[in-house]
């Protein structure tokens, strides 16, 4: 007897909560790699301005100066494409989040 009420209580208590449950482990797994891209594209950002810090610091002469110039392009067309590229990422991590909570959703609706 206390064992098919046990049994009912954890089905009631899994078909109540369960979808809560996958909710939130979306999310943190949303959270999770948000956090993570926004690390490294920030320590990436960290690093090509450390790097461009570092060559103006060496610049000495007129022609270190021009040198550097087109070293400074360089880098712009480099932040340009690091930028595009973490736009891409950022555009595929919202989509799987769409795609999860869709699927939440679908999941939701068959119950």
């Amino acid at each position: 007897m206390y064992t098919d009420m046990f049994k009912n209580f954890s089905d009631q208590t899994e078909q109540t909560f369960g979808p809560l449950l996958k909710y939130n482990q979306l999310v943190a797994r949303n959270f999770t790699s948000l956090t993570n891209l926004q690390l490294e594209a920030a320590r990436q950002y960290a690093d090509i301005g450390l790097a461009q810090l570092q060559a103006n610091s060496q610049i000495k002469d007129v022609q270190s100066l021009v040198s550097s110039g087109a070293k400074q392009l360089e880098t712009m067309t480099k932040i340009s494409q690091q930028m595009i590229e973490d736009g891409k990422k950022l555009a595929e991590l919202a989509q799987e989040f769409k795609a999860g909570l869709e699927a939440l959703a679908a999941d939701a609706q068959k119950k």
